[in-house]
């Protein structure tokens, strides 16, 4: 690991006083204005200073708030770490029947077997989501090329494409699952396994 080194504190040149400006990396120049800060003087001053010390762009990565561990660059938490805090962030709710799918890994899972086979605890529930067509945008889209005030009302036809979009989209029966990470299911052991 590379020895720190402190940072550049500039100053302007003719002042007599020598008040500190801007700081700057001393690894690597970057600079850093205290007068990005909404605070009082000295605090501003106090955090582009320690920004200029602890170096965004000479970080190789971050530590993990939580455990310590690295983790990538820009990250405050590890992927463990955040897993457990969005596990425990969501509400458990009882097993609706699926499909599920997994923390972490965003695997669907039309059986429970299947997710505890995988190794998960916890699985989340999904919502469906159906294919439409929203009339308002087709309209929108046509007369996004016409002359500059036009407008639905500028069209034929209108009542009759938009029943039929209508019909179209309650003919509708396959859908897309999504991942409510808002709410979590416990994944039951095996028979005779202790829970």
């Amino acid at each position: 690991m590379s020895e720190a080194v402190e940072p550049i504190i500039l100053v302007d040149a003719n002042d007599p006083d020598k008040k500190p400006l801007l700081y700057a990396c001393g690894k690597c120049g970057s600079v850093h204005s205290p007068e990005i800060y909404l605070a009082r003087k000295e605090v501003r001053h106090a955090t582009a200073l320690e920004a200029a010390r602890d170096c965004y762009n000479c970080k190789t990565h971050s530590n993990c708030r939580h455990c310590g561990v690295e983790c990538g660059k820009g990250w405050t938490a590890c992927d463990k770490c955040r897993l457990e805090r969005e596990i425990e962030r969501a509400t458990e709710v009882p097993n609706d029947g699926g499909p599920y799918f997994g923390f972490g890994d965003q695997q669907m899972y039309h059986e429970m077997d299947d997710a505890r086979d995988a190794g998960h605890e916890w699985v989340c529930p999904t919502n469906k989501q159906y294919p439409r067509i929203e009339a308002w945008r087709v309209f929108e889209n046509l007369t996004e090329d016409m002359f500059e005030d036009a407008s639905e009302d500028d069209l034929n036809g209108t009542a009759e494409l938009t029943a039929a979009i209508e019909a179209f989209n309650e003919a509708q029966t396959t859908c897309t699952y999504w991942a409510d990470l808002t709410r979590k299911i416990k994944v039951p052991p095996c028979d005779g396994e202790a829970a």
